[in-house]
């Protein structure tokens, strides 16, 4: 019993490590020369094999859920999109990556289960969003003082198609500052839960906000709205009723102006032009690319787009909808679309105060669909993570009520 209890807590040890390794995602591996592996990648190894030997030991049994078949259809048309890919070897590593991808949903789901499990996931994913934004505010104000420093080349991003100027665009750990945005708008949405529900004290959970929101600015992302979207439909789902709805409507409204904006391109004193954006031209050459082979894509992982925007390649779609249909077919774009739409609307099923699953159906939303209108984030680690740990805590939701 005792070495039962010991392996149970060292797998859920290794799960909350793996949660807090999310955000350090372009820190230099000695083994990954060349290859796109993060931190995550041997934590994972790790606690697949902990809870492999829970399995075969019969301590734990696998979590039941639909889950399984949104993920199983979701892997079947990218396998079938990697076998007619025109370049299938390129898209045979890019189909195992997104393999991987659905093994980090379905591990969060079948760890995470219970609240007091998701509340350490919380206080991991928060404590990585302050660590991760402590750094971005160190590179802003290296910015200014040593512009040369090691720690402001690593933490900096290219203005991409903002002008130059004395100002910073910080990826703080991240290989880009969009994914640095992105994360940040869940961390965003862990710290109101947390203190909802009174795992984080007050003092502490405006210090990590604060810490959240600068370098969420710094990101010059236009992500940033999200953090307009979430704080609306929370204030809108977990309290929002008669005149108290016009605030939270507010902020959603706002966050549209974030995306909206991104069809627009700027010159270099910020006045917008006549001119399509990288982001208008990018959505049109993968429009183009899902029309030529609309059923299973030009091939997983071979690039959605081709667009050439001054010193810019860009490959990918700038929307995660229109990037997994042009790359890997209709089938594929339905299946995440559906899977998607599940996870998010189980999740509001309960939002009033002090449910968990509303609230990181709240995050969902915010990473899948808004942020998805903008960004290709259908790779990002922390967002399949995210998911899993939604799907658990709606099958605890579910089971509770049938107790």
């Amino acid at each position: 019993m005792v070495l039962t209890d010991m392996l149970k807590k060292l797998t859920e040890i290794s799960f909350l490590l793996l949660v807090f390794s999310l955000p350090f995602a372009n820190l230099p591996l000695p083994f990954s020369t060349g290859l796109p592996f993060q931190l995550t990648e041997p934590i994972f190894l790790v606690v697949s094999a902990l809870f492999a030997v829970l399995l075969l030991a019969r301590i734990s049994k696998p979590a039941g859920g639909k889950i399984y078949l949104f993920l199983g259809a979701y892997l079947i048309f990218i396998a079938l999109s990697a076998v007619l890919s025109e370049s299938p070897g390129r898209s045979a590593f890019k189909a195992a990556g997104i393999a991987y991808l659905a093994g980090l949903a379905l591990l969060a789901f079948n760890i995470v289960r219970d609240e007091s499990m998701i509340r350490r996931v919380a206080a991991a994913w928060i404590a990585a969003s302050a660590a991760v934004s402590a750094f971005s505010l160190l590179v802003l104000i290296l910015f200014y003082v040593d512009r040369e420093s090691s720690l402001v080349r690593f933490g900096l991003s290219h203005y991409g198609t903002f002008p130059r100027g004395n100002y910073p665009r910080i990826q703080s750990l991240f290989a880009n500052p969009n994914m640095f945005a992105h994360y940040l708008g869940i961390g965003w949405v862990m710290l109101l839960l947390a203190r909802e529900k009174g795992w984080i004290q007050s003092r502490t959970a405006l210090a990590v906000g604060g810490l959240i929101a600068i370098a969420a600015v710094f990101t010059l992302s236009p992500g940033i709205g999200v953090f307009f979207f979430c704080t609306g439909l929370w204030m809108l789902f977990r309290n929002g009723n008669g005149s108290r709805r016009l605030i939270p409507l507010a902020m959603v409204a706002v966050s549209a102006m974030f995306v909206f904006s991104t069809a627009v391109k700027f010159d270099g004193n910020f006045a917008p032009t006549s001119e399509p954006s990288a982001r208008v031209l990018t959505w049109s050459s993968a429009a183009s690319t899902f029309a030529a082979e609309p059923l299973t894509g030009k091939g997983v992982g071979t690039g959605a787009a081709e667009v050439r925007y001054g010193a810019q390649r860009l490959t990918d779609a700038h929307n995660i909808f229109l990037n997994v249909a042009a790359e890997s077919g209709l089938g594929a774009a339905a299946a995440l679309s559906l899977f998607g739409i599940w996870l998010t609307l189980n999740g509001f099923r309960s939002r009033g105060p002090g449910s968990v699953s509303g609230a990181l159906a709240i995050a969902f939303a915010g990473a899948f669909f808004y942020q998805g209108l903008t960004g290709s984030f259908e790779d990002a680690r922390h967002l399949w993570v995210l998911a899993g740990v939604l799907a658990a805590a709606v099958s605890i939701r579910d089971e509770a009520a049938y107790e």
